[in-house]
């Protein structure tokens, strides 16, 4: 029953991927005019502070050309900054702006306004289930290592 109950999760959860990007990624583009490889970077960067492009990379399972690609396109944007590391010169460290910062925060509240429009066409009782079944999901997805 173990194997067969893994194998329903996970084909529920990967049903949610569509869902995520139509409904959430895709209009969130065109809100902010960001991609959403450069959010996860600056949300990385939002908690985590300062970091080498290599642990970024590594952290959101971005290969290393792509890493510099995004990273030049957030420096030119003013949402983050190249800094020398201390320790090693040959390590360059990221650090968000600012700017990063006030974007990444407006960029959640758009994005929130839009999932409040896209939740209105449900009743009550499915957004009391909703939230009761999100609650609980996070709690469990907290429990994988």
């Amino acid at each position: 029953m173990t194997e067969d109950t893994r194998e329903r999760a996970a084909d529920d959860l990967l049903t949610l991927m569509p869902f995520y990007h139509k409904h959430i990624m895709k209009t969130g583009f065109f809100i902010s005019g960001m991609q959403a490889a450069q959010y996860r970077v600056l949300g990385v960067l939002m908690k985590a502070g300062t970091l080498p492009v290599s642990e970024i990379g590594r952290r959101l399972y971005i290969s290393k050309p792509y890493m510099t690609a995004l990273i030049d396109t957030l420096i030119e944007g003013g949402f983050v900054e190249r800094q020398p590391d201390l320790a090693d010169r040959r390590v360059i460290n990221i650090t968000i702006t600012e700017q990063g910062k006030r974007h990444l925060k407006q960029s959640v509240t758009l994005y929130k306004n839009e999932l409040k429009t896209l939740l209105s066409g449900l009743d009550d009782t499915d957004l009391e289930e909703l939230c009761s079944s999100l609650e609980s999901l996070k709690a469990i997805l907290a429990k994988i290592p």
